[in-house]
């Protein structure tokens, strides 16, 4: 005759999952068959245990059996075999260890068995090449970009299946394409590996010659794709099914390419944007006017004003780099710097000298700063500009 399960557990009605888990836990330390070989006794009584929590940790069973009593924890069938759930015992592999999946909860309460491995397949493993490229081809892109990679194919003679031709594989013998075997230590049994088919559940009778039944061979591949325009530096491009050929007829795994990009002379990626030191005339600075820019989409023609000052940051609207998988482009900024020339002929030297003049008699005579001053700056005119 069944014992109620809340004593079972010793607890009572009102307890919490936390205690029923308590509970549960020293009982079954308590009653674990390693810890009482070849007692019966401690045997039911595991078993008894591993029956009350499993109804008791159910909020839907604890409340079926708190109102119909056991048949009603057995659900709504009225049937009394108590069927046995593993996946509530989660939280106590430390005690139960290997047993889960088939093992012992198999061998004490019925029914389960070895899991059966599908289809007997593996998937390949996935490769990363890593691909270093100019800045030109991460800006614009590449439309085809191939690669030559050392890679495991599928066999071409059997098509990856590992077999003769005319042959097929068959079910393994020793675990009836389970790919676990029942090994009983005792009164225990617990589910392991199959030995022979390696837990595929299928044997090769007749291996291929060119593979040797392995499916795969090793060569090298030239693979093709398409770079993206804006990737950067440091991230990953995946081609599905790329990677290594999967064993026995299994799908194959991916391929990442990981992208390192060539710094450039004349641009500085800031995420979508580009920087670039500009160097212009300074007369052009102090006078303005119109100044030709050569950027990566072709020319542009930006508007300087009227004594802009040498560090001035001109932006041109997207300019920049593309957005990945999006329209538009980031900006391009211009850091201007004053071009100063290094040979000068005796009528330019004559010029410069006579505008140097003209700044120094200017600002002796206390008159609005100079021509020179505007474009490199004056400690003098900046001082008058406070006392105002």
């Amino acid at each position: 005759m069944k014992r109620d399960y809340y004593e079972v557990l010793g607890v009572g009605k009102e307890a919490t999952l936390d205690e029923i888990k308590k509970a549960y836990r020293r009982l079954a330390m308590q009653f674990h068959p390693d810890q009482n070989p070849g007692n019966k006794e401690a045997e039911e009584k595991f078993k008894e245990a591993a029956e009350a929590y499993a109804i008791l940790s159910d909020a839907d069973k604890r409340r079926r059996y708190d109102q119909f009593g056991f048949q009603g924890a057995q659900g709504s069938g009225g049937g009394t075999q108590f069927q046995f759930d593993p996946s509530q015992f989660a939280g106590f592999e430390d005690i139960l260890g290997s047993f889960f999946g088939g093992g012992i909860f198999a061998d004490l309460f019925g029914g389960g068995g070895a899991r059966r491995r599908s289809g007997g397949g593996e998937r390949g493993s996935d490769l990363q090449y890593n691909l270093r490229i100019s800045f030109k081809e991460a800006l614009f892109g590449v439309d085809s970009k191939e690669i030559d990679i050392p890679r495991q194919d599928a066999c071409d003679t059997c098509r990856g299946s590992g077999c003769a031709p005319g042959t097929s594989p068959q079910v393994c013998p020793n675990c009836h394409g389970n790919g676990q075997v029942a090994v009983r230590q005792g009164f225990l049994q617990m589910a392991v590996t199959c030995p022979r088919c390696e837990g595929r559940g299928q044997i090769i009778p007749s291996p291929c010659s060119s593979c040797r039944g392995a499916g795969r061979i090793s060569r090298r591949t030239k693979v093709k794709f398409r770079i993206p325009a804006g990737v950067d530096r440091g991230q990953r491009l995946r081609l599905q099914n790329e990677g290594e050929a999967g064993i026995m007829g299994g799908p194959p795994g991916d391929l990442f390419i990981a992208f390192d990009v060539e710094d450039d002379p004349d641009y500085e990626r800031d995420g979508l944007d580009l920087h670039r030191r500009l160097e212009v005339p300074w007369a052009l600075l102090v006078l303005g006017g119109d100044f030709p820019v050569e950027t990566p989409y072709g020319k542009e023609s930006v508007r300087i004003a009227k004594g802009t000052p040498s560090d001035k940051v001109v932006k041109i609207p997207n300019a920049g780099v593309p957005r990945l998988r999006a329209a538009g482009r980031g900006d391009l900024y211009l850091h201007l710097r004053v071009a100063v020339p290094t040979r000068l002929s005796s009528q330019e030297e004559a010029l410069v000298r006579q505008l140097l003049e003209g700044a120094a008699v200017s600002e002796e005579g206390g008159e609005e700063e100079g021509f020179l001053a505007k474009v490199f700056g004056s400690d003098k005119g900046k001082k008058k500009k406070k006392k105002r």
